[in-house]
């Protein structure tokens, strides 16, 4: 009858609880912090830092294989003037490039550590799997440098023929000429794009500032499947750590322009085109098979950086897992 009212069923009033509570609370979300001077110059900051380091990798590889090639052979053939940088002493050279590893290292752990220990909620077994990569960083630096020095070691020889050994050549006034693959090449770009690659984690940072703030009232929030635990020590650490994770990041700009200028260095004044790109293109390699093909592995893989308990941006690649206790996933 036309008069006559539909009764309302149990399923339709549930969803109309719901609508209206979801309605009461759009208008109840805090508001962000007001924005003062000190954040706008850290923004502007951090906007420039991450264009600097996080600019695109296959473009990078392709601009660096193009100055391999191509200041190499102004190097070679084009009488250039002596400058600073020439020098095997300079202090760029002797502080930091004779040390590359170590303070990448240094740089990049202490910014894995810091941003690892928030988006993992805490779970040291996730954590210590993220520094695998590093681990395997290091082995893989260890190995190539030290073939270099074999392959140095086996190839041609002394102009002098009373010496078998490039030490004792050496020790004895002649030359020895063998083929030196660029250390300094496969080195700087090597950790160049590990730095690139391990700070793509501080995409979306400021994100997970606005998942905690509207957690509750999102009913589709990333943060939903984390249990209370890992909560609370999202909301603690987060904003404690945050000021420590956007100095370490700036720190590893500061490290990603000082190797980019000491591998144009490398280019024009040190080894020769074909010793430089065979540097130069093992480094890519190596990038290549673990960040590009092994971390992005199901299994027996420590994974990608930002790879946590919960997605904080489209950028990055989602963990396969839930966020459990096991090494390698």
């Amino acid at each position: 009858m036309g008069g006559v009212k539909r009764q309302t069923t149990a399923r339709e009033l549930k969803w109309q609880n719901f609508q209206a509570k979801k309605a009461g609370a759009a208008g109840k979300k805090p508001l962000p912090d007001p924005t003062t001077l000190k954040n706008v110059l850290v923004m502007l900051v951090m906007h420039v830092c991450r264009k600097i380091v996080l600019f695109e990798t296959e473009i990078k590889i392709t601009i660096y294989l193009g100055a391999l090639v191509c200041g190499s052979l102004v190097g070679d053939f084009a009488p250039l003037p002596r400058t600073y940088f020439s020098r095997k002493t300079n202090m760029f050279n002797y502080y930091f490039v004779k040390w590359g590893w170590a303070w990448t290292l240094l740089s990049v752990s202490t910014f894995l550590g810091l941003t690892s220990y928030v988006y993992c909620c805490g779970d040291v077994e996730r954590i210590k799997k993220h520094f695998y990569r590093l681990l395997i960083g290091t082995v893989t630096w260890f190995c190539f440098t030290k073939s270099f020095i074999l392959i140095e070691s086996l190839t041609i020889g002394c102009y002098s023929p009373k010496y078998n050994t490039k030490a004792g050549c050496i020790a004895g006034g002649s030359t020895w000429k063998g083929f030196d693959i660029s250390g300094h090449a496969f080195l700087l770009i090597y950790c160049s794009l590990l730095i690139a690659e391990e700070a793509k984690s501080i995409r979306g940072w400021e994100r997970i500032g606005d998942l905690i703030r509207n957690d509750e009232f999102d009913e589709e929030s990333p943060l939903k499947p984390l249990t209370e635990n890992q909560l609370e020590h999202l909301k603690e650490h987060y904003s404690k750590l945050t000021p420590y994770v956007r100095g370490a990041f700036i720190c590893l700009t500061l490290f990603a322009i000082l190797w980019d200028v000491m591998l144009v260095a490398t280019i024009m004044y040190f080894h020769s085109m074909i010793q430089k790109v065979v540097g130069g293109v093992l480094a890519i390699l190596v990038w290549y098979f673990t960040y590009k093909w092994w971390f992005k592995k199901t299994t027996l893989s420590p994974g990608l950086p930002g790879q946590g308990c919960f997605k904080y941006s489209e950028q990055l690649s989602p963990s396969k897992k839930a966020c459990v206790h096991t090494i390698f996933q």
